[in-house]
């Protein structure tokens, strides 16, 4: 697995090299930061055709590329792997921690932060297609993170500015440690 993240700044207005698949320029910004790491990984220029399985796009015609992306204000992050993967990113607001009690349980706020919690859970929902966000838990054991999906390994990350991120992939020991820059002119004309 590789992983690729860019900062995007508010009120950017610049055209995106892929078309995102709904209205909002992040959307945008992620599929042309997938593009980007499609590019330096395979040199390829275009997207490849998307198709959906499950509710899960993927590329009919370049299986062994599977991928996840996210965005949130300020930053679009991709998951590069070879096997299934989920990624998310989301922004640190310490208005969020507000809604801690009702979203982790005791372990949980004891072993993540709310951020990393709510990365962990929409990563592995990402990896395996589907759950129930508010109903996942996960935990520390002997600093390793356990997921409700026993098949499921997990990474959480920083490296992001002003954010927490995390991955999933089915296939442990295989994360990177550190998350790839890719800078905002790799994904514009």
């Amino acid at each position: 697995m590789r992983l690729y993240f860019a900062e995007i700044p508010g009120g950017f207005a610049g055209r995106f090299r892929a078309p995102g698949r709904s209205r909002g320029a992040m959307s945008a910004a992620a599929w042309s930061l997938l593009l980007a790491a499609l590019g330096r990984e395979r040199g390829i220029k275009a997207l490849p055709e998307i198709a959906l399985r499950g509710g899960k796009p993927y590329f009919p015609e370049l299986e062994e590329a599977r991928f996840s992306l996210s965005h949130t204000r300020g930053a679009v992050l991709c998951a590069l792997s070879e096997s299934e993967c989920g990624c998310d990113a989301q922004l640190i607001s310490p208005r969020d921690l507000a809604f801690a009690e009702r979203l982790a349980d005791a372990r949980e706020r004891e072993d993540f932060t709310l951020h990393e919690l709510w990365c962990l859970r929409e990563s592995v929902y990402k990896l395996t297609g589907g759950g129930d966000l508010r109903r996942m838990r996960f935990r520390r054991e002997r600093g390793e993170i356990i997921a409700p999906d026993p098949l499921a390994a997990c990474r959480l990350y920083g490296g992001i500015p002003g954010c927490a991120a995390a991955a999933a992939e089915y296939a442990p020991g295989d994360f990177p440690e550190r998350i790839e820059r890719v800078e905002l002119s790799e994904l514009v004309y």
